[in-house]
């Protein structure tokens, strides 16, 4: 499988641990680094705004990033081309070096500073970091949680297990975090956290959701909350942690039209006995057992613990946040 081609924006090399981690997977050969001396100045101006980072620590880290992969990283030449381009003018010099790098993906948190028609003519794909390694994990499985294990073994003051490195990476791409970390407990390349289909009959399907009834059980009362609302039942409020903040719930219907809820509770890595996640997946008629390693359309439904040790429904969208953002407001 050709790896891809990726110009790295300076905010995707700040993050310590998500610089760590793109850094090994190129190491791996699992994607191309690509940047310029522009941008390398600029996260080396950066990076000293991090705790405990000194100005002389990000030279140091700076020059090492450029000892390890300025040969094949380095783009030079393309100012001739900022002019002509029309993404955001303090990020033109990004996609230039893109498009001069050849690159396949542009890796940046600033998504939205690149519309499409900008860099479509180029044929540049714009991706948030979180996306990219998401859609790699599923590709790549095996040689992506093999590549993270590795660097999760060169921390060593202090020593840092896996759980704690994938822990470490939900603030700045908790999908891909978190469905690595479900990854690691699957034993088959074929079974992984998912959203595709393994066929299952109703009767199978439910059984998977577990005990009906159980509120101690998230993926039982995300079932639950799926069909209270869906039936326009009241019970929906009573199993949503703040009302409240859903108004009529026809945003949720809306969000859920033509979805079913897929099987297997991924439970978040920074927080797993408090924060839950179920998947809703396009196009299936009745409930579904999700496990076969393909990346499709995914709405996450996410289940806070209560202090009676059942489960509510929190939010509702197409992304995961980490746990201290969910836990930020009073579960009681």
């Amino acid at each position: 499988m050709t790896s891809p081609a990726v110009l790295l924006d300076a905010c995707t090399l700040v993050p310590i641990r998500l610089t760590s981690c793109l850094l090994s997977l190129a190491e791996a050969g699992l994607l191309t680094p690509l940047w310029s001396d522009e941008i390398l100045d600029e996260v080396e101006r950066n990076l000293p705004k991090l705790k405990g980072m000194t100005v002389d620590k990000a030279k140091r880290r700076v020059d090492a990033m450029r000892a390890a992969f300025d040969d094949e990283a380095s783009v030079g030449d393309y100012q001739s081309l900022v002019p002509q381009l029309e993404c955001d003018p303090k990020d033109r010099h990004v996609l230039a070096a893109a498009i001069i790098g050849g690159a396949d993906v542009l890796l940046t948190f600033n998504v939205k500073d690149f519309p499409a028609e900008s860099t479509q003519p180029y044929g540049v794909s714009v991706k948030h970091p979180d996306e990219f390694l998401t859609v790699l994990l599923a590709e790549r499985r095996e040689e992506v949680l093999a590549t993270v294990r590795s660097d999760a073994a060169t921390y060593r003051e202090p020593p840092t297990t896996m759980t704690e490195y994938l822990a470490a990476l939900t603030g700045v791409v908790p999908v891909f975090a978190n469905l690595a970390n479900s990854a690691l407990g699957v034993e088959s390349a074929d079974e992984a956290p998912f959203a595709a289909l393994v066929e299952a009959d109703e009767v199978e399907a439910l059984a998977a959701m577990g005990r009906p009834g159980d509120l101690s059980d998230p993926a039982q009362v995300a079932l639950l909350w799926w069909g209270a609302l869906m039936a326009g039942s009241p019970e929906v409020q009573d199993l949503t942690y703040d009302p409240s903040a859903w108004g009529d719930y026809q945003w949720a219907l809306d969000v859920l039209q033509g979805r079913s809820l897929a099987s297997g509770v991924i439970a978040l890595v920074d927080a797993p006995n408090d924060v839950a996640i179920m998947r809703f997946i396009p196009q299936v008629a009745s409930t579904a057992r999700t496990f076969a390693a393909f990346v499709t359309e995914v709405t996450f439904l996410t289940l806070v613990r209560v202090g009676d040790n059942t489960w509510r429904v929190w939010g509702l969208g197409p992304g995961i946040l980490c746990a201290r953002d969910i836990l930020a407001s009073d579960i009681a």
